[in-house]
């Protein structure tokens, strides 16, 4: 998290395949979105870490393709790490999806059935708590896949 992007990477094949999506799934991931907001403006401690009220990100289009791949790649091959089994990572697949970016994070989780519940995980979990609440995050991109309850979401700045 913060390294500068090498959009080099840009793949425009990489989103097309996540651009149709279960319509109850994009529903969760609204969902997901507007409570990140909502704990945004309220600011909360994340393990040690205190943060303000900050700023609402925006849905960006690129970050919901990295988010719903890497939700779907996981289903698909059953395994459950911020690393695919090739060792692409967040800032890999953040590119591959053009977005050009100074900083990012990444929270995957699994198992939860709804937005209440992964959020709630996500809020007790300091690393993914700090990720919702980090000011310099300007965008978001949620990935819901049904098949086991996974979930993705990326956090960017540029």
């Amino acid at each position: 998290m913060g390294c500068a992007s090498e959009n080099d990477a840009f793949d425009p094949n990489y989103c097309p395949k996540v651009e149709e999506w279960d319509a109850a799934w994009v529903d969760f991931e609204n969902e997901v979105a507007r409570l990140v907001n909502q704990r945004r403006s309220e600011g909360g401690v994340c393990g040690g870490a205190s943060f303000e009220a900050s700023a609402p990100l925006s849905a960006d289009p690129a970050l919901r393709c990295a988010a719903r791949n890497h939700s779907l790649d996981m289903a698909m091959r059953g395994y459950f790490e911020h690393e695919n089994p090739e060792g692409e990572d967040a800032g890999d697949r953040i590119s591959r999806a053009g977005y050009e970016w100074t900083a990012i994070g990444e929270n995957i989780a699994k198992g939860q059935p709804t937005p209440e519940e992964v959020m709630a995980d996500w809020m007790t979990s300091p690393g993914h708590c700090a990720n919702i609440l980090e000011p310099r995050f300007e965008s978001l991109g949620v990935g819901f896949h049904g098949s086991g309850d996974l979930w993705t979401q990326t956090f960017g700045a540029n």
